[in-house]
């Protein structure tokens, strides 16, 4: 991994319900425990979804393929109806946003789809959801509960550095679809880029709720310091670079 402070959700692009809920949960807890580090949602076709499969002699793949290269009968019929719907829209009535809507996880859909994390490894495939945290699989399969991954991030990255001197703090607002990840992701470039590492911190907003309170009707948003700099907008590198230039 190119830096052992991030968190890795290998799934499905666009995100089906257990990727999402997953994605999302995550980025909630990273905040609740004030943590500065990057979380990443990766396509199981990803280059380096495939290289971190591949370095332990397996290949990124969905429940789909473990069945069909297991020979494992699966109830594809319940399975789909569960991950079609009901679909639930991330925004308020009226409201424009940019991410589509998406059905809600539920335990049912990770019991049905469980033969095939059970055989998924010994088959040779790291399956959709996977979750990486400081370089190392965490889990595979299935959604983990929230207090076992909260007991993991806590391990591996302890309590948010206190040395650190903050200075600006950037937060953008997205339920998870891909034009939210892109400004969260091109968020963190900037700041590499302009070497501020150590003064700023990035955080990621999921909660719908939250995006109106914070003056976002329509995501993706960025907010610096509080002040909202952009709405509806996917904002490339040199664009954000050039906001926080002007801070």
């Amino acid at each position: 991994m190119k830096n052992e402070k991030e968190v890795w959700i290998i799934g499905t692009d666009p995100p089906c319900p257990r990727c999402h809920y997953l994605t999302h949960m995550v980025h909630e807890l990273v905040n609740e425990l004030d943590l500065s580090i990057r979380v990443r949602h990766l396509s199981y076709t990803d280059k380096a979804a495939v290289k971190f499969a591949g370095a332990m002699g397996l290949i990124p793949g969905t429940a789909k393929a473990v069945a069909q290269k297991g020979e494992i009968h699966m109830d594809w019929q319940r399975i789909q109806e569960l991950v079609a719907g009901p679909l639930k829209t991330p925004g308020k009535d009226g409201e424009t946003d940019c991410c589509p809507a998406v059905a809600e996880w539920t335990p049912e859909l990770d019991e049905l789809l469980r033969p095939c994390q059970e055989q998924a490894l010994s088959l040779g495939i790291m399956m959709t959801p996977v979750l990486i945290i400081s370089g190392r699989i965490h889990h595979q399969g299935s959604v983990p509960s929230r207090e076992q991954i909260k007991i993991w991030l806590s391990r591996a990255y302890g309590k948010a550095d206190e040395d650190i001197d903050l200075q600006t703090i950037i937060e953008v607002l997205g339920p998870g679809c891909t034009n939210c990840e892109k400004v969260y992701q091109n968020t963190f470039e900037a700041v590499e880029r302009l070497s501020l590492n150590n003064r700023v911190k990035i955080i990621k907003v999921t909660d719908i709720h939250e995006f109106a309170k914070k003056g976002v009707h329509i995501t993706p948003g960025l907010i610096i310091n509080g002040k909202v700099v952009s709405k509806g907008k996917v904002l490339e590198v040199d664009q954000i670079m050039h906001l926080l230039e002007g801070m």
